[in-house]
């Protein structure tokens, strides 16, 4: 798949994103110079050269393209009327907190310090990678409950399997992997062509699955 094709097929561009969000670009810009809105995904630079009668015309486009679940965001920024960037932080703090505790319901825990003692200090670093649309690149969605599948699964399988050095897995750890892999399969972009050899899924779910001989999720 080309990548403006995987681009077109999974993310907005700035202007569907303002469109379905009811939006002007102007307040989009204005969200992010406030620290409320996630920078762009992807921004891809097209030198454009149109031949036509009149002769040849060159330029360039620059498009910006933004996770799907930028609009679920921007809708809820509107909703709770935020202008400023504490006011986000703490819906996303929130939003944070509640998905890790559903999945501790679910028994799905990790006992990293940085879900414990330290995950306000944790939450406010996330805050601010995903502000940078880190979380819009390496997700399948850019949501805040995909930011912490990623989150907390990763820390179990670094934890199962030594940061994924161990020989085996001990059996009694081998149904909480399975739990982690799943939610970084929910969660996990499948990537573009170019970026998959070096991606997160690849590390955490195809490599893995492969050196412990594990079943499909």
């Amino acid at each position: 798949m080309r990548l403006s094709d995987y681009l077109k097929s999974n993310f907005y561009d700035a202007n569907e994103l303002c469109s379905l969000i009811k939006v002007e670009p102007e307040q989009l810009q204005q969200w992010q110079e406030n620290s409320i809105f996630p920078n762009a995904s992807y921004s891809i630079d097209n030198l454009i050269k149109c031949s036509s009668y009149l002769g040849l015309y060159e330029c360039v486009e620059v498009t910006d393209y933004y996770p799907r679940g930028a609009l679920d965001w921007g809708h809820m920024l509107l909703r709770h009327e935020v202008e400023h960037s504490s006011h986000a932080y703490e819906l996303f703090q929130n939003k944070y907190i509640t998905t890790l505790k559903a999945c501790a319901d679910k028994g799905i825990v990790s006992e990293d310090d940085k879900f414990g003692d330290d995950l306000i200090e944790h939450i406010q670093q996330v805050w601010q990678q995903f502000l940078c649309s880190k979380y819009g690149v390496i997700s399948q969605n850019g949501t805040v409950e995909e930011v912490v599948f990623i989150d907390l699964g990763r820390a179990l399988v670094d934890r199962i399997t030594e940061d994924r050095t161990c020989i085996t897995v001990p059996a009694e750890q081998r149904a909480l992997l399975h739990e982690a892999l799943k939610l970084l399969n929910r969660s996990l972009s499948h990537n573009a062509a170019h970026e998959r050899q070096d991606s997160l899924r690849y590390k955490y779910i195809d490599s893995v699955m492969q050196k412990y001989d594990l079943s499909t999720c």
